[in-house]
């Protein structure tokens, strides 16, 4: 017993004032779980993402973030950034055009909008400033986005006027309603005088400016034919016309594939519109071609009843060529296909690797008036896929998105890095993944052609065989930001943790992993100029921490450290906030895929993550799942540690993880599982010392020693079926703990300070553990429990030993350790629970102070221990969006305090600062879709949003690609039949019409940008010319201002000189008069 007990201090001086508190809300991390439309602008590197809320995200460079708001929210359709305007475009289900400008400093202005009829589709070039809306009328409407008004030039309904064409010719055509329904278009890849748009009845290639339809290309399956629908068809002997739904155009231009509601896909040269080049699907070649056999057997077997598989349409194409070839017409080229899959087969994004198109020269004959045979068929041979590979996604694909290198050609679809997916995400939502494009395989069929076709020694074919060997064929997951990604991962709960500044650089050390990132460059973020008098404070605040857990099965974790957001001009913020530790990520999954964790754990159904738990010093992770599993985790060591050979442990209870492999880049590494088979979890402790202790539903208690590993003690949870290894406890109660803690101090009845756990049970029943070490530095128990007064219903996490003097926390771990055996000082055992909280003097000592919670203030859902100046305060987060702050030891009311406004569902998350995250549910999915990182001491914190400059990105809209020729440059002139392109200048003139006002030229903002080392060299060239024509514009118009004032000052001059003039004529003639005068009279 304690003989003198040192005097009782009160522990909250500083914290008794009022102004001593000031809650305040520091960010709002937004997670994207609808998302609808993407956009990319290559050239600057800006991603854009919209919403079903009327939302848009703007993500650049690591730090650039911002959101604009559309006028009502409504859903956005389409979304483009234009190279050529640098603008926002987008078009909301509403029928309505927006608007916004990117050279606005600081988040972009919101410029004008638009009302339509029923709109299908937007489409924005990147070379000239005219947007066309697509309309369901099947007319296409242009929209100036320099004047910001509607243009006068109209497309009419191409598709009506040639059935009304066939018809008058007397030609049978087949109409239906939905024939004339114009879906979208799309600009020819080489001649901006020519666009093609797809109706529902087929494709009409335009002619800008004759204004008159070039071709109509339209799809008829012979009786017979199987079509996309195959021969179980059930109109498989009459004529059938598919409705076309998409297309994609070759990057030469001269032909182009057409996607259809049937799952086909048809190729067709631009020069010929009669007969398609190649009729597909997925599976098979030729459907538009009868098969006398097939259709034959297939007749025989009608009568069996069976149903043909259905088939999705092809909802997308994209035609995509890459910058590895030297051949204009694109070299080897890659097909996307979003559709066309049977609907049984798992979902998914095809991609088939195609050919280059290269025709070798015509025979010598006079011109042709069509469409050469050699040529047609070097098309032909051009859309046989070499290649497949699907993108297996775990929802349907709703949209996708490439991210080109730099260059927008092509519709943004040139020598794309990435592919981002839109796809459905649990109940009803839709996030964004990201994957490697093209996919790696791809690479691997270059290389075997590649080998096949040139010679070959010994060593060459070693070299390609260790190439070969090290190529991975699938895609690698790209880290997209966090507003896309922790969507698409969709966030359970999280924790707030502060971290020592060593065991901090201990994890961040070699973890910022940008190899999987989308290279985004656009815009800086600097410090708000109104935080820049705190900055200087934030060097002082611990680092800080953020473990998520995810229902993909991993855990994540983020730096949320304040000084990531301290730079401020000119030197922009460097990292994302929270910036992703990507090293540190654990994804279970890799142990839940091993045959023997399987074999051992049985499970039926796929578990969740339940509990997520950090050790501060040895940040050991363990990781509980539904079910009762729980995996431990530790940091590497050294590049040998996993991959150890399997071998059994002595407790039946747990298993090795240590031979599973994991990615050399990761720092977790599987270590132990536990797994009794007691049912789901209802709590974990973990102990920087090395031990877990884990209870479940069923009322038992197990203790493990990680480092051994070892089970050190076993708590049945019903006295009639216990049994232990080392220690022989029974128990007949049967509530089991929900609230645990290690601690290392004394209690009343033993002054010497050892390593104990408290573990609190609903009922109000808590005991406490001791344990000692042996000789070889294993743990064991003593032998001795002890009960202890606590409360009922504690809440998790809600139990705190600290120093009777200080304040400190009093851990489990070597430094506690080492100071306990230097003697003993009393502690404060402090735990909160639903109805109030208490305080007692060295855990089972006299109750210092009791408090219960009002029913005024709702429900109680957390509790921290808060520090500021050395002085504590125990506060508790209630469900009404309140702080109730209490002091230390006797648990007097100080305040209660109101937090900023925050739509939050789940308990609050804490750390000894004061510091906060509170997360909002999406209200239907169940997943985070919102953290507001909140602090009880906003004073002399960074609070403001960064200030975001995109102006100093802008993009020199680069020169259009050229068209090139069908066949060989010597054949050219002699048999192609070229038409001239216009330029987009040419094209703006043409849709903006004679009454177009003169663009009024943009002023350029002085934004200070900082000199980026990665920036490639054309951009650095494409930057100083924008700059220089930008000081070329300014000193051009101040020499034609100060020419203005010279020839104002000269016309001046010459009215001077003009009145003399007249003055001294006057003068002379009078002088002259007089001289007569004189001498006529003789004066004088």
């Amino acid at each position: 017993m304690f003989l003198k007990r040192d005097p009782i201090l009160d522990l909250s001086s500083e914290l008794r004032e009022l102004q001593d508190w000031k809650p305040g809300s520091l960010r709002v991390f937004e997670y994207a779980l609808n998302v609808t439309a993407l956009a990319i602008e290559p050239v600057s590197g800006l991603l854009a993402a919209g919403t079903g809320n009327g939302v848009i995200h703007l993500i650049g460079r690591p730090g650039v973030e911002c959101k604009i708001l559309l006028p009502d929210a409504y859903r956005v359709t389409s979304l483009y950034l234009p190279t050529s305007a640098f603008k926002i475009v987008c078009l909301d289900d509403h029928n309505q055009l927006h608007v916004w400008d990117l050279m606005s400093p600081g988040v972009p202005k919101y410029l004008a909008s638009a009302r339509f009829d029923q709109a299908n589709s937007l489409s924005v070039s990147s070379y000239h400033t005219h947007a066309l809306v697509v309309l369901q009328s099947g007319e296409i409407r242009t929209y100036d986005m320099t004047c910001l008004r509607k243009s006068p030039y109209t497309i009419p309904n191409l598709w009506s006027l040639y059935e009304d064409k066939m018809a008058a010719s007397g030609m049978p055509e087949v109409i239906t309603p939905t024939s004339g329904v114009a879906l979208d278009v799309a600009p020819h890849p080489r001649n901006m005088n020519f666009l093609f748009i797809i109706y529902g009845g087929g494709i009409v290639l335009s002619d800008l400016t004759e204004r008159n339809t070039s071709r109509v290309y339209e799809l008829v399956h012979p009786p017979g034919a199987p079509g996309g629908n195959g021969y179980g068809s059930p109109d498989i002997l009459t004529h059938r016309r598919p409705e076309a739904t998409c297309i994609a155009i070759h990057p030469a231009g001269h032909f182009f594939a057409v996607g259809y509601t049937d799952g086909s896909i048809a190729f067709w040269a631009v020069d010929d519109e009669d007969q398609p080049l190649l009729v597909r699907t997925l599976d098979d070649l030729d459907v538009n071609v009868v098969d006398a056999a097939q259709l034959e057997i297939h007749l025989n077997h009608e009568s069996s009843g069976q149903v043909p598989p259905q088939r999705e349409p092809i909802f997308k194409l994209s035609w995509c060529s890459f910058s590895n070839s030297s051949d204009p017409r694109g070299g080897d080229t890659a097909l996307v296909v979003l559709g066309g899959s049977q609907i049984a087969n798992s979902p998914g994004v095809t991609v088939m690797l195609l050919p280059a198109f290269n025709p070798s020269a015509p025979p010598t004959s006079p011109i042709p008036t069509d469409l050469h045979p050699a040529t047609r068929e070097a098309m032909r041979s051009s859309v046989h896929s070499s290649d497949v590979y699907f993108y297996s996604t775990n929802g349907l694909v709703q949209d996708y998105l490439l991210i080109p290198q730099s260059e927008p050609h092509f519709s943004g679809n040139f020598d794309p890095f990435a592919i981002l997916f839109i796809r459905e995400g649990p109940r009803q939502t839709r996030v964004v993944e990201g994957y490697q494009f093209p996919p790696p395989s791809f690479s691997r069929t270059a290389v075997e052609g590649e080998s096949s076709t040139r010679p070959q020694d010994a060593l060459d074919d070693l070299a390609d065989t260790l190439e070969y060997m090290q190529m991975s064929d699938e895609p690698r997951t790209l880290h997209l930001p966090g507003i896309l990604s922790n969507g698409s991962s969709g966030i359970l709960d999280g924790q707030l943790k502060r971290v020592n500044r060593d065991s901090f650089l201990n994890l961040v050390q070699g973890s910022f992993d940008n190899t999987r990132s989308l290279n985004l460059r656009a815009g800086f973020a600097y410090l708000n100029t109104r935080d820049q008098s705190e900055a200087g404070l934030s060097k002082y605040q611990p680092p800080r921490i953020l473990i998520t857990a995810h229902s993909d099965l991993t855990i994540q974790i983020s730096d949320v450290s304040a000084n990531l957001l301290t730079n401020a001009k000119p030197n922009p913020i460097e990292y994302e906030y929270p910036n992703p530790l990507y090293n540190l990520s654990i994804d279970v999954n890799i142990v839940l895929s091993d045959a023997r964790v399987a074999q051992r754990l049985g499970l039926s159904d796929c578990p969740m993550v339940h509990l997520v738990e950090m050790a501060s010093d040895s940040l050991e992770i363990a990781v509980g799942l539904s079910g009762g599993a729980i995996l431990m985790y530790c940091l590497r060591k050294s590049e040998g540690d996993e991959g150890r050979p399997y071998h059994e442990l002595s407790d039946g209870e747990l298993m090795s993880l240590q031979h599973i492999n994991v990615a050399i880049n990761l720092k977790y590494l599987p270590h132990l599982l536990l797994f009794p088979k007691k049912g789901d979890l209802s709590a974990i402790a973990l102990a920087d010392i090395g031990l877990l202790a884990a209870s479940y539903g069923d009322g038992s208690l197990f203790v493990v020693d990680i480092r051994g590993p070892g089970v050190i003690l076993r708590l049945d949870g019903k006295a009639k079926s216990r049994h232990s290894i080392g220690l022989h406890l029974g128990n007949p109660e049967v509530d089991a703990f929900v609230s645990m803690l290690w601690t290392v101090c004394p209690i009343e009845s033993d002054p010497q300070p050892h390593l104990r756990l408290i573990a609190a049970r609903p009922s109000g029943s808590s005991q406490l553990f001791t344990f000692e070490q042996r000789s070889d530095s294993s743990w064991k128990p003593t032998g001795e429990v002890t009960k202890i007064e606590s409360l009922s219903h504690p809440l998790p996490g809600a139990m705190f030993v600290i120093n009777s003097k200080t304040g400190a926390r009093c851990l489990a771990d070597r430094r506690r350790l080492s100071v306990s055996a230097d003697g003993s000082t009393s502690v404060l055992f402090v735990v909160a629970g639903e109805k109030g909280a208490r305080c007692h003097l060295n855990i089972n000592g006299d109750r210092l102070g009791r408090t219960e919670w009002s029913s005024k203030v709702g429900q109680v859902l957390s509790t921290q221990i808060v520090e500021k100046l050395g002085s504590r305060a125990l506060v508790a987060f209630t469900d009404r969006n309140e702080a109730l702050a209490y002091s230390l030891p006797d648990l007097e009311f100080l305040y209660n305090l109101e937090l900023p406004p925050i739509r939050r569902s789940l308990p609050i998350t804490v750390d000894e600062t004061g510091d906060f995250v509170a997360w909002t549910l999406h209200p239907e999915c169940g997943l985070i879709q919102e953290a507001t990182y909140g602090t009880m001491f906003d004073s002399r914190r960074v609070n403001s949003p960064s200030d975001v400059v995109f102006s100093t990105s802008k993009p020199i809209s680069p020169t259009p690609p050229q068209p090139v020729s069908v066949a060989p440059e010597s054949f050219f002139g002699a048999w192609f039949k070229f038409s001239s392109t216009m330029t987009a200048e040419q094209a703006d003139i043409l849709f903006g019409g004679p009454d177009r006002p003169i663009p009024k030229p943009q002023i350029p903002v002085d934004t200070a940008a900082p000199e980026d080392k990665n920036t490639p060299p054309a951009r650095v060239a494409a930057a100083q010319a924008t700059s220089t024509q930008n000081s070329l514009y300014n000193r051009l118009t101040s020499a034609l201002e100060e020419r203005g004032q010279m020839l104002g000052d000269l016309e001046d001059r010459f009215n001077s000189l003009e009145q003399g003039s007249r003055s001294m004529v006057n003068q002379a003639k009078r002088l002259a008069a007089e001289q007569t005068a004189k001498s006529w009279f003789k004066f004088g």
